[in-house]
């Protein structure tokens, strides 16, 4: 009999990295040759607005979820693996699976896909850091999405308990897709720390400067007064700068075909972004800037540019050159693929996560070095 494998997550929609990141682990084969998969599921299905808020429908699907891991585990030998909150209220019910599952004598792996857990702990009373620090000791292993990101952990898991397991995007969907050379994608949700201020700003110093550019923005927005802010902002662009509801799908995929550059300027720290996996896969260079595993996937003027910060003239220039020279985009565009194809397709990233897991549930003793 295979192993029990239990995956502890939300599943789509709303559409934002957890959520897209448990429908692909749950749909991974590599781990469906080894183990035997359930999912406890804690999807919300409201806005992205309710994250990590305390309410009673999330205090419920909580108490639903911790009812059903419990039903769940069933031997000694099962595995549990959940993406880890960085946050009060999701790390409160994370902390409960974790406690649950190590009682029963279960093997838990936890992963985070952020960057915002140091912060988190170091901004807790004392006796939250406790409690942080007595639920990590429990933990078998820690993913992080790059290398650049193991500090996070640093002297609160053992170094050979923590290893490095990035996204992977599947290969898009491209056929039909024409690339319109002067369109500028903005393919997140609509939040001021992705950097959709700065960029609204960017686009307008290019749009002053270069008369075919136009810019698309694509997702869900945080709120309705940044949502009037920004409107308000772009009235006076004729129509090039346009806010679009989220997509998904081959939509998504011919949307980021046909665009000449993705732009991501996050303000605040990240994970290992999906928007500038789909980018690269699609052979479109990237506008952003380093937070998170972001500069571990961009390389700095191979694929794309990456900047400190968001600062919209800055953002502005990368974006102005890019648009001026199409043998530079043409370049940009193809070591994009080629560094997908190289590094980041969804097969890869199944094995390697299959493979950590496999070493977790088998007790091997976790090396250091970067699964992929």
């Amino acid at each position: 009999m295979k192993q029990r494998l239990v995956v502890i997550g939300p599943l789509p929609p709303p559409y934002h990295g957890v959520t897209v990141s448990t429908s692909l682990v749950l749909a991974n084969n590599e781990l469906h040759a080894c183990f035997d998969v359930r999912h406890v599921d804690t999807s919300d299905g409201r806005p992205g607005q309710n994250l990590g808020r305390w309410d009673v429908r999330n205090v419920l699907l909580a108490m639903r979820a911790l009812f059903r891991l419990s039903r769940s585990l069933h031997e000694p030998t099962d595995l549990v693996y959940l993406p880890v909150s960085q946050g009060l209220a999701g790390f409160m019910r994370d902390s409960l699976f974790i406690h649950i599952a190590a009682h029963r004598g279960c093997k838990i792996a936890v992963h985070l896909r952020g960057s915002e857990f140091r912060a988190f702990y170091e901004a807790s009373p004392p006796p939250l850091r406790r409690w942080i620090r007595r639920t990590l000791q429990r933990v078998t292993s820690v993913a992080v999405m790059g290398e650049s990101l193991r500090w996070v952990f640093e002297g609160l898991v053992p170094p050979q308990r923590i290893v490095v397991v990035p996204n992977g995007t599947p290969e898009p969907t491209l056929h039909g897709a024409v690339r319109d050379e002067s369109t500028v994608l903005f393919l997140s949700n609509l939040r001021r720390r992705k950097g959709v201020v700065e960029a609204v700003d960017a686009a307008h110093i290019v749009a002053r400067k270069h008369a075919a550019a136009r810019f698309l923005f694509v997702g869900e927005w945080e709120d309705e007064g940044l949502e009037r802010e920004l409107r308000t902002r772009a009235s006076d662009m004729d129509g090039r700068i346009q806010f679009r509801a989220p997509v998904a799908g081959i939509e998504k995929d011919r949307l980021l075909a046909s665009a000449s550059i993705v732009l991501f300027p996050p303000n605040a720290p990240e994970g290992h972004p999906r928007v500038v996996l789909e980018a690269l896969a699609s052979g479109t260079p990237v506008v952003a800037t380093n937070q998170g595993a972001i500069a571990e996937t961009i390389i700095d003027g191979d694929c794309g540019f990456i900047l400190p910060n968001p600062e919209p003239s800055a953002l502005a220039e990368k974006i102005l050159r890019l648009l001026k020279d199409d043998q530079l985009r043409a370049k940009m565009g193809a070591a994009a693929k080629d560094r997908y194809l190289r590094l980041f397709t969804q097969e890869q990233a199944d094995r390697a996560l299959a493979g950590w897991l496999a070493d977790v549930a088998r007790g091997n003793q976790l090396s250091q070095t970067e699964l992929r």
